[in-house]
């Protein structure tokens, strides 16, 4: 039960990210060229965004470690699990999201972006479809593989996990960019 409410703390703040990326590539850059500017949002949180998400966990753990509401402790819901802990954290998640998006989100106006994402989806130009296969599922999925792995690393409670569950894991992430991918390529 503790791990299904870890793992959907992750896919609540995966799809905040995703839709704020996919947003941010259309309305913010309207003028340029939506899949190579997810991709390069994508890339900064992989990156940039995974070390500022590291620190604001480590904040909140630190500005929560004495506190007398055991339940916003990443990992605690009580014994039995209680809704209010899992939303009460949730919500601290959602808001670390929300500032490590913030901080990220200015370093994709860096001029290098452009000539990096000009010539990383040079080979791909006049391929649109193809284009957003590479872009929407399969450089996601071992993207998400690698940040839901450390994400879970750095939000689990430090208890003991058997193998399973982080098979169970992948093979539920992968079961959503299957999904994922089925939309993008079934005709409107």
């Amino acid at each position: 039960m503790v791990w299904l409410l870890d793992v959907s703390k992750q896919a609540i703040g995966a799809g905040f990210i995703h839709v704020f990326n996919v947003l941010a590539s259309q309305l913010f850059f309207s003028n340029q060229d939506p899949c190579s500017l997810y991709f390069v949002n994508m890339f900064i949180d992989m990156t940039v965004g995974l070390l500022i998400l590291y620190g604001l966990i480590s904040l909140s753990r630190y500005l929560l470690r004495n506190s007398n509401y055991a339940y916003l402790k990443s990992g605690e819901y009580g014994n039995p699990p209680q809704a209010k802990a899992w939303l009460a954290q949730c919500g601290i998640y959602l808001l670390i999201m929300i500032i490590q998006k913030l901080l990220v989100c200015p370093l994709v106006l860096i001029p290098f972006w452009t000539t990096f994402r000009e010539f990383l989806f040079s080979p791909l130009k006049g391929h649109g479809k193809l284009e957003v296969v590479v872009v929407m599922l399969i450089v996601p999925l071992f993207v998400n593989a690698f940040m839901f792995w450390v994400q879970d690393n750095i939000l689990m409670r430090r208890r003991t996990r058997t193998p399973s569950t982080h098979i169970e894991a992948r093979v539920n992430l992968l079961e959503a960019e299957q999904v994922e991918l089925r939309e993008v390529l079934t005709p409107s």
